[in-house]
């Protein structure tokens, strides 16, 4: 068979059937009828409902948003994580919690001072190695930790206040196992309070004493 005739020839290059097609214009080609983009759009999924990753960096914003109208004072999460991990497993070093926390050293570094210089951290010389210096929580860094996660806990409420209890363990079981999947730390779930350092006991028992 020979090549198609100019009249068949922009059917053939977009694959249409060449035996009694009419003549496509360039036009035609390029601008297909309003009515076949309206379907496409149509059939297209919205973003907003189809993407779980879409979902929950939406999520990320309504949680920043709303904590920042709730509780202005609130510090950021990441400033809340460091705090809560000196004063659970603390003395640290700073090693240990960028460790820890999967955290850039460069990060934890302003981190730490911001903590510092609020009085909630301060930097004592490593009972196991005098050469070093560990973080530990301070008196006030305690309690601030503890208002600090009870507000945490009042904005989860009223978040997922749309789900019933078993619908939030559910989705918080979800969750762990898409993290697990890709990070080792959630595969064996939280670390029961029992099991700590030495040090992180003594901590907490300052604290309640």
């Amino acid at each position: 068979m020979g090549p198609p005739s100019g009249m068949e020839w922009n059917a053939h290059i977009l694959g249409y059937p060449t035996v009694g097609v009419p003549y496509l214009s360039r036009q035609e080609k390029y601008d297909p009828p309003k009515n076949r983009r309206e379907k496409d759009v149509e059939d297209r999924p919205d973003p907003l409902y189809d993407s779980p990753s879409y979902l929950m960096f939406e999520m990320v914003r309504l949680v920043r948003r709303t904590g920042a109208q709730l509780f202005p004072g609130q510090p950021r999460l990441p400033h809340l994580l460091v705090l809560w991990c000196v004063a659970r497993f603390g003395p640290l070093s700073q090693r240990d919690v960028a460790e820890r926390l999967r955290m850039d050293a460069g990060d934890l570094v302003g981190i730490v001072d911001a903590l510092e210089e609020a009085g909630h951290v301060e930097r004592r010389r490593d009972p196991e190695d005098r050469r070093r210096y560990a973080l530990d929580t301070t008196e006030d860094g305690r309690l601030f930790l503890g208002a600090s996660l009870d507000e945490r806990r009042r904005l989860n409420e009223m978040l997922f206040e749309p789900l019933e209890p078993g619908e939030r363990r559910l989705l918080k079981d979800l969750l762990l196992r898409v993290l697990a999947h890709h990070d080792e730390r959630f595969a064996a779930g939280p670390e029961p309070s029992g099991q700590q350092t030495g040090a992180g006991a003594a901590s907490r028992s300052r604290a309640s004493s």
